[in-house]
């Protein structure tokens, strides 16, 4: 690029384009499809309840795993209505050693530092319930149905957003809108399958194994986890298009 006067900063680049178009096209893109998400989530959660349902059954005695229906935003949310299995004493004190053993000599570990601090994270989350069910098991006050209630909950929230977080990422991006809008509705389809296997997961743990794994379960791998394979489709695509564009005078401008 030929330039009378070269500036002595020149780390930084911004994309051309409208601030304006930017914004219907957001508005044409993302509501359409979070509209959709919110008119069809009583179909969404029905299948994945029933899909739960044919998984789990085979696992209990009959009657133990139900399809029930609550209400919330505009229609009826569909959830599987399952019994959690609350912890002895013995097994609610070894995970509070276990835990804190992990949260005491982890972060001595001289390899794998990132791995180890994750770790650290989630037995800081065992840590707590163990203790609560060491000391106040009777107090605890959430059951199976509850979990079950907050994850589909949670979940469609998730759904109505993506759009909105993809479009504001991706639509900026100097590209033909229809791969964009593939990406969106890739992520969609993607956090509904997952969220379905994910939903299997979590009922059988908290009703074989413990309700003590239920904040665990939760808040490391539950909904707010979906945020990895958004920013994982965000980064995928933006690294093809830059190098892609890499050349391209037109697109790109020095930031001053």
């Amino acid at each position: 690029m030929s330039k009378s006067v070269i500036y002595y900063h020149r780390a930084y680049r911004k994309i051309t384009g409208s601030g304006w178009l930017f914004l219907i096209e957001l508005a044409l893109v993302t509501l359409p499809l979070s509209l959709f998400i919110l008119f069809i989530y009583p179909f969404i959660t029905e299948q994945m309840c029933r899909i739960a349902e044919t998984v789990l059954s085979s696992y209990y005695l009959p009657g133990a795993v139900e399809v029930i229906r609550q209400s919330f935003i505009i229609d009826d949310v569909f959830l599987i209505s399952i019994r959690g299995t609350h912890p002895s004493a013995l097994v609610s004190f070894v995970n509070f050693i276990i835990s804190l053993a992990l949260i005491i000599f982890l972060p001595y570990a001289k390899r794998g530092k990132n791995i180890a601090i994750f770790f650290v994270f989630l037995a800081a989350i065992n840590l707590a319930s163990g203790l609560f069910f060491t000391l106040i098991p009777l107090e605890f006050p959430y059951s199976g149905i509850d979990f079950s209630e907050l994850y589909v909950k949670t979940e469609i929230c998730m759904w109505l957003f993506i759009p909105i977080i993809l479009g504001m990422a991706l639509l900026p991006l100097p590209a033909p809108i229809l791969p964009k809008l593939i990406l969106i509705m890739f992520a969609l389809m993607y956090s509904v399958i997952f969220g379905t296997l994910r939903y299997i997961i979590f009922l059988f743990v908290i009703s074989k194994l413990s309700v003590i794994y239920m904040a665990l379960l939760f808040f490391a791998f539950g909904p707010l986890i979906d945020f990895v394979y958004i920013v994982g489709i965000y980064c995928f695509y933006t690294s093809r298009l830059a190098k892609k564009l890499k050349g391209s005078e037109n697109v790109w401008k020095w930031l001053y």
